[in-house]
């Protein structure tokens, strides 16, 4: 039995035992290869409740959503209403940042494709508050300042995003949540999904959960959302792994949904999976690159491309995929915070789909660190982090 039967046959028992030897809450994962769809969970949803994962429940997906906010942005391009090298400001008349020039100049393929240099994690607490708070999160950006240049290099920015979902409710007329439901989730037939917090009573759904300090244990994450008005870049869609490759599989369809009716268009997604900046390679195995919303790995070893995303909210980790020379795709949803455990799950199915091994070579660290590595320790800020980098035993 070769990998990908190993593990698609028995994907539960992979699931099973990937709870168990990572000691995480629950996971849910879905495997859509060659027309079939695999699907398991295992573990607890809420470890407050002792709720059991089912494959129909819900998990937060984070910054997948970014995705999503995209093909919201696209389809107004299909219909002409939008243009991707057209500034924002000439459809958002009230978007402002710090920098004039920005402000004038930012387009709408800069705040899709991470190039905008607008400072992009801005996380206002703001629980308790009413009304749209996407627009109110919009209004806020006049306080934020260029990280780099307006277009010189990629940054990732939330805020782009949320910018990007205003813009689809000021041009729609309608809410980004009526958006996402008319627009992505019905068409699709998306039915384990929601943007909207308010329909989560409606579905069984995860909460997120935090390790605790020195301790192999955990506890619930002490708020179940990030801001609400953050929420096209991510801060409140949950979905089930089998909705999420629903979403997945219009992707490698160019853009058809399952029923064959055409939902985005095949120009719009060849867009989107088309790199548009170079990334520095973290990895020998691997090079990276950002499109339209995707970020892409290219594999030359195997001589393969794949499209995906990540996600990571208060408590919930999540990754999807997509393999278009191998008709397939996955998707992993975990309800606790567990970097490790999501490399792991994805790097089993790189390698059970299309026998990509993700084995970084050994590499013979020296014993001190050389005087250009030194003069990097230091102290660094920005509007919104703080970063120390000090040197420790020989390395940084």
């Amino acid at each position: 039995m070769n990998a990908t039967q190993s593990i698609l046959n028995d994907l539960q028992t992979y699931t099973e035992t990937l709870v168990a030897e990572q000691n995480i809450p629950a996971a849910s994962i879905a495997v859509w290869k060659d027309g079939q769809l695999h699907q398991a969970a295992a573990g607890i949803l809420n470890l407050n409740t002792g709720v059991t994962a089912t494959p129909d429940a819900i998990f937060q997906i984070g910054s997948i959503t970014k995705v999503m906010t995209t093909c919201l942005v696209m389809q107004l391009v299909d219909e002409g209403r939008i243009a991707l090298d057209t500034p924002v400001k000439h459809y958002l008349r009230d978007f402002l940042v710090a920098d004039p020039e920005a402000t004038a100049r930012i387009t709408v393929r800069q705040l899709l494709n991470h190039t905008s240099g607008m400072a992009g994690d801005y996380f206002p607490d703001d629980r308790g508050h009413q009304g749209n708070l996407i627009a109110r999160y919009v209004d806020r950006c006049n306080l934020l300042p260029q990280v780099h240049p307006l277009g010189e290099q990629y940054s990732y920015s939330n805020s782009a995003f949320v910018v990007a979902g205003r813009l689809v409710e000021v041009m729609r007329g309608i809410s980004w949540y009526q958006a996402m439901q008319d627009y992505i989730f019905t068409p699709l037939g998306m039915h384990h999904a929601l943007a909207d917090p308010a329909e989560v009573i409606r579905h069984r759904a995860a909460m997120g959960h935090i390790r605790d300090e020195g301790a192999d244990t955990w506890s619930l994450s002490n708020q179940p959302w990030l801001a609400l008005g953050m929420a096209p870049c991510g801060s409140t869609p949950m979905m089930s792994a089998a909705d999420l490759l629903i979403f997945a599989r219009a992707h490698l369809d160019k853009g058809l949904n399952s029923q064959g009716e055409r939902w985005l268009s095949a120009e719009a997604v060849a867009a989107m999976q088309t790199p548009e900046i170079a990334l520095p390679q973290l990895s020998q195995c691997f090079s990276r690159q950002a499109g339209l919303g995707w970020a892409m790995h290219s594999y030359a070893e195997k001589g393969i491309r794949a499209m995906g995303h990540g996600g990571a909210t208060k408590g919930f980790y999540a990754m999807t995929k997509l393999l278009p020379e191998h008709n397939a795709a996955f998707a992993i949803l975990l309800n606790g915070v567990c970097p490790a455990t999501l490399r792991s799950a994805n790097d089993a199915l790189l390698h059970a789909l299309c026998g990509i091994e993700i084995q970084e070579p050994e590499i013979d660290k020296p014993s001190s660190l050389s005087p250009v590595h030194k003069a990097i320790a230091g102290h660094y800020e920005s509007f919104d982090k703080i970063i120390r980098v000090r040197e420790e035993g020989g390395q940084l």
